[in-house]
């Protein structure tokens, strides 16, 4: 099976092992970061699991730079908008870091949804989940520039320690400053002098190209408003608290 089971929401691990019941139609590799999964607009012939790697969902928009969606990695699940409904991709993707997926066809993805009652619910709540996700991104982009680029870094600090439980001490995020720029709603400028800033302050630095080590995450979690400094998105209470925030719709 391509998948093993690990803890996680009710409505993604449940997709995960109706996916993990049947034999992919098709594997792809993208051995290099940025390499193309699929383009915005295409047709939607595949519902894809991240097996290993990283990719990200990119909104193009012939209005200005494209907007950086989500980034997805193992266990996750991309295209489950189109196929569900019967459209094109909303969104490109692409590798953010090499990367092996399982591709689903929509005949054997519809198929197994049929035979499995309470399915379709599930694959369709994970969906909404993420959409209410980015939408609490629109509402934190009229937040001051810090916060907006410190709520970035905790998205993907959660991320992080969601497939990674066990992580202790500093924690090395996979990023560069330009994406975080995206995620953040700003400028790669603006990205670079908080991000420096924040280095000579202590509470972050760049191990090497494209990685940001947080070396006191508590400090970051300090920063907002919705968590108290005696709690962490791992604990139960704190990750209603969590949800709440990233979820607030």
């Amino acid at each position: 099976m391509p998948f093993s089971r690990r803890e996680d929401s009710p409505s993604e691990k449940t997709v995960l092992e109706l996916l993990s019941r049947s034999t992919p139609d098709t594997v792809k590799d993208l051995p290099r970061k940025d390499d193309i999964l699929y383009f915005q607009g295409d047709e939607a012939l595949f519902l894809y699991a991240v097996s290993s790697g990283e990719v990200l969902t990119l909104l193009e928009s012939p209005f200005g730079d494209p907007v950086l969606w989500e980034i997805l990695d193992r266990y996750d699940a991309v295209g489950g908008f189109a196929i569900l409904l019967g459209c094109p991709y909303p969104a490109t993707c692409r590798a953010l870091t090499p990367a092996r997926v399982f591709g689903y066809s929509r005949q054997k993805v519809w198929d197994l949804l049929r035979n499995e009652p309470g399915l379709f619910e599930s694959l369709a709540k994970g969906i909404g989940d993420r959409f209410q996700s980015f939408l609490s991104r629109l509402v934190y982009a009229q937040k001051n520039l810090e916060d907006r680029v410190l709520l970035g870094l905790l998205y993907l600090y959660r991320k992080k320690i969601r497939s990674a439980p066990d992580t202790s001490g500093p924690v090395v995020l996979e990023i560069t400053r330009s994406l975080l720029a995206s995620l953040s709603f700003t400028t790669v400028e603006s990205t670079i002098r908080i991000t420096k800033k924040w280095e000579s302050e202590g509470w972050l630095d760049f191990p090497e190209r494209g990685l940001i080590r947080l070396l006191d995450i508590r400090h970051f979690l300090d920063r907002t408003s919705y968590l108290s400094m005696h709690e962490s998105p791992r604990a139960v209470r704190s990750q209603e608290k969590w949800d709440s925030w990233m979820n607030p719709m």
